[in-house]
């Protein structure tokens, strides 16, 4: 908190030296619900906090955004958001800038890999099927462990028939998603030198060691297993029965999402069918480029 005042009172500031307009842009968060302003480039920038008030960043801004359009056909803040508690929501280790404000709105809960309440989508429990309207997963399945096919699968089990996955992870536009580490098994991490290592036994008893180890941030399980590549990822989701595949590229300056200077890594959203699955894996592709 002391940090998000001091960011007000230098935004202020700036802003009262008579900095150009055009460097600032003023816009009402669509988390925190409050009108603010930050420099363009935080803004643009898709991890830096740019709200002075609850710290979201234009990620974090997107994601609700998405969600807001899948839920009510258009972008709400979430105070505007009515009151659902009848609408069940899963967050699989989700940020409390936008956590906290879900579960005053809906039957919300986020789960983490490492603490309560657990959910490891490797490894899903019968009683987390189908309950959930909505299920956000952002910066996840990029750290799971491989076949990453069966986390898709169980991100579809997750969700009601008709109920709708809000989704980011890094990728790239073209090519095919890149494994770090394609024969992982029986794998640990060690420490050399200072550095941590990963050590890994192949099905066919082969020692492998990886050094040049990425790590996201956060608890859990943050290793940087895969990059992916569009065109593999939207073949997941096909695979694991998601139709209705929308990439969101859409700006909203009002809302502080400016996605001009972005060109991959978007938020995607898509839809458990309400009709069977079995019966659309094989065709009835349905992929949108743009906000609904």
């Amino acid at each position: 908190m002391i940090g998000l005042e001091y960011r007000r009172l230098q935004l202020r500031f700036l802003w009262e030296r008579r900095f150009s307009s055009k460097d600032f842009l003023r816009f009402r968060c669509n988390i925190c619900g409050k009108a603010t302003l930050a420099p363009v480039p935080e803004i643009t920038s898709r991890e830096a906090p740019s709200c002075c008030y609850c710290g979201s960043s234009l990620r974090f801004r997107s994601i609700i955004a998405a969600l807001s359009l899948e839920l009510f056909g258009e972008i709400k803040t979430i105070p505007e958001m009515p009151e659902r508690k009848d609408l069940a929501g899963i967050g699989i280790s989700d940020f409390r800038v936008y956590a906290l404000p879900l579960r005053k709105k809906f039957s919300y809960t986020n789960t983490f890999y490492h603490r309560r309440p657990r959910l490891d989508i490797m490894k899903l429990k019968d009683e987390l099927k189908g309950p959930a309207e909505f299920v956000i997963s952002s910066e996840v399945f990029e750290q799971v462990p491989p076949p990453v096919e069966k986390a898709f699968s169980n991100l579809f089990e997750l969700l009601k028939p008709g109920g709708a996955c809000v989704f980011t992870a890094p990728y790239a536009d073209e090519g095919l998603t890149r494994e770090h580490f394609p024969e992982l098994y029986d794998y640990r991490l060690a420490g050399k030198g200072g550095r941590k290592v990963l050590v890994n036994r192949t099905r066919d008893g082969r020692t492998q060691v990886f050094e040049d180890l990425r790590f996201h941030g956060g608890k859990g399980s943050t290793l940087e297993m895969r990059l992916f590549s569009w065109p593999s990822l939207l073949e997941n989701m096909y695979g694991a029965g998601f139709r209705d595949i929308t990439v969101h590229r859409d700006s909203f300056p009002a809302f502080g999402i400016i996605l001009d200077g972005v060109s991959s890594s978007y938020t995607i959203t898509m839809r458990r069918p309400s009709s069977s699955p079995e019966s659309l894996r094989s065709g009835g592709r349905s992929f949108h480029s743009g906000s609904r």
